[in-house]
């Protein structure tokens, strides 16, 4: 939305949307118990491995990693063939950030049965973490085709195709996932950012409030939905969910950024400022931020310390390698220094 106002003309940058992707299915525990009309494993018969497992997932449940991966390791020794045991010490492994560990016990588990749908899905999260997109996808496309009905797995397939810049293709993924657990917020919530990247933001509102109305303090969805409102030229209602937003997650930068663009819309400009630099103490590396706050100082007269942001702005587009936003900041550091 472009302001003109006296001394600078120059367009508010919105931030991204929020996929909130931890809301579901990236960290689920591997249980004894089996997916419902799914492939499963034989639960081991050896009790000793059995409770060895049971205690490195209560272990887990309260974050002691190394304890959960000793005792999931003690289970394997005990019994070299429990799948589901792999798949826990590969999921511990994954939470202490020892990714290519992990994926070693994905492929265990997939060695000894490879139409075991979980260990598939959690070596697709696995990849995906590594930023390998289109293996991810390959895996959760195995987990669905021996688990049609894997409703994690769709909703990960969706997070994969949505980051590859496939939305229609996504939308069918967050789709199926809904279908088979339509209760789920989270794929409510990434549903919606796909048809807003489709500019199809009727449609995406209504997914945000779907999924409000079945999580109420999901920080993002609120977040989500007044970034849709305030792209419908909404402002009024657009602050009220940036609030909502930031009063259930205190730390949400893009929240105190897009409430600032909505302030300084509705010609408040001394409360979007002081929202822009909560939004930095934050994240003090968000290029948009500093340029949003650069140029609200710079309408309000504020010359030096607009300019000091619009360098600040410059050093992290520069970082980014964002070529089209370093332009622009020089244009407007420019015609501030004439």
């Amino acid at each position: 939305m472009l302001k003109n106002k006296n001394i600078l003309v120059a367009a508010i940058i919105c931030l991204c949307l929020s996929n909130g992707n931890t809301v579901f299915g990236k960290n689920f525990g591997v249980v004894l118990s089996k997916i419902p009309n799914s492939n499963q494993a034989a639960l081991p018969q050896n009790k000793n491995a059995v409770a060895n497992f049971e205690r490195g997932a209560n272990l887990q449940t309260q974050g002691d990693l190394k304890g959960a991966e000793a005792a999931f390791r003690k289970a394997i020794e005990l019994e070299p063939k429990f799948i589901q045991a792999y798949i826990a010490l590969g999921n511990t492994l994954d939470d202490q950030g020892k990714l290519q560990e992990a994926i070693a016990q994905y492929n265990k588990a997939i060695s000894l049965d490879p139409k075991y749908p979980q260990a598939h899905f959690h070596l697709g999260n696995a990849l995906y973490d590594q930023g390998k997109l289109q293996e991810a996808i390959a895996q959760y496309n195995q987990a669905i085709s021996f688990h049609p009905k894997y409703a994690d797995a769709h909703y990960y397939l969706g997070n994969a195709l949505y980051a590859q810049g496939k939305p229609t293709e996504a939308v069918a993924e967050y789709t199926a996932a809904i279908a088979f657990n339509p209760k789920n917020s989270a794929a409510y919530n990434a549903l919606g950012n796909a048809l807003y990247a489709q500019g199809q933001l009727e449609e995406a509102i209504a997914q945000y409030k779907k999924a409000i109305s079945f999580a109420p303090k999901y920080a993002d969805a609120h977040y989500n939905l007044a970034s849709a409102l305030y792209a419908q030229g909404k402002p009024t209602e657009a602050i009220a969910e940036y609030t909502q937003a930031i009063r259930l997650d205190p730390k949400h930068a893009q929240a105190y950024t897009g409430l600032a663009n909505a302030m300084d819309d509705q010609g408040k400009p001394q409360e979007a400022i002081a929202h822009y630099k909560k939004a930095i103490s934050l994240v003090p590396n968000d290029a948009y931020a500093y340029y949003n706050l650069g140029v609200t100082l710079g309408r309000q007269g504020q010359l030096e310390e607009a300019i000091f942001n619009f360098k600040k702005a410059r050093e992290l587009f520069q970082a980014e390698e964002n070529k089209e936003m370093l332009e622009q900041v020089d244009q407007l550091i420019q015609k501030l220094t004439q």
